[in-house]
């Protein structure tokens, strides 16, 4: 059962509801979509908003509508076709990321109060290590993706709660996914780039105890990665 849309992005969203239609039901090259009363009924619009949004899709090539007899998935893709996929794609992701990146702040600040609350200074000595490989890479030229990646992973290790640990591997499958799948896809290497400094500026608050400005900087970290998510929206819908 398709779900009513609010009028927010309406013709965004009546083509996202139209592609999940459409790979929901396994429908495939040249075969025919239900009438336009079905989604009109079904997402409770209105006949003008859904040929809006079917005319948006008929030209990225993703549809063919043939009149007096219906809509159709075209034979091939155009290559915009296959930018809308993606863009639609995207759009779904985005919502699921935007939700991991929210839960990972706060499970990261928390992660910072236990490391600093329990003196862990071997822990502290492992970021430093991190983070100067990773100055050494982003010095060579590299994009030391691995380094932001065990920096984070290490919070959580020396956080000392498994559970903790294991809602972040749970999600950390989530965000590579939609990494390889996005990021990587439209070619986006400066996406977290400006994060880099705070890597240094959280562990210098920990190492002086200074719980409170860990945090803001941890929490300035994500906001960037949020304000990133907004532009790489920009970049595959202008």
């Amino acid at each position: 059962m398709l779900k009513p849309l609010k009028r927010q992005k309406l013709h965004e969203s009546i083509s996202e509801e139209v592609l999940k239609y459409i790979a929901d039901h396994g429908l495939s090259q040249g075969d025919r979509l239900p009438p336009e009363r079905f989604f009109c009924e079904q997402l409770q619009i209105s006949r003008a908003s859904f040929r809006e949004a079917m005319k948006k899709l008929e030209g990225y090539g993703m549809i063919e509508i043939k009149p007096g007899s219906g809509m159709y998935l075209r034979a091939e893709k155009t290559i915009l076709g296959e930018i809308a996929d993606l863009k639609l794609r995207v759009s779904n992701e985005k919502r699921s990321l935007l939700e991991i990146l929210d839960l990972r702040e706060m499970m990261e600040q928390y992660a910072i109060e236990q490391i600093v609350s329990q003196g862990q200074s071997a822990c502290l000595e492992q970021l430093e290590a991190i983070i100067a490989e990773y100055d050494r890479k982003r010095e060579q030229g590299e994009i030391p993706r691995h380094e932001d990646y065990l920096f984070h992973k290490t919070l959580y290790e020396c956080a000392n709660n498994r559970l903790l640990l294991k809602l972040f591997q749970s999600i950390e499958d989530l965000e590579n996914l939609w990494s390889a799948q996005v990021i990587d896809a439209v070619d986006a290497p400066i996406f977290g780039r400006e994060t880099e400094p705070l890597h240094r500026q959280i562990l210098e608050a920990m190492k002086n105890g200074d719980v409170k400005s860990a945090k803001r900087f941890m929490r300035k970290h994500f906001e960037i990665l949020r304000s990133d998510l907004d532009r790489l929206d920009e970049k595959l819908f202008q």
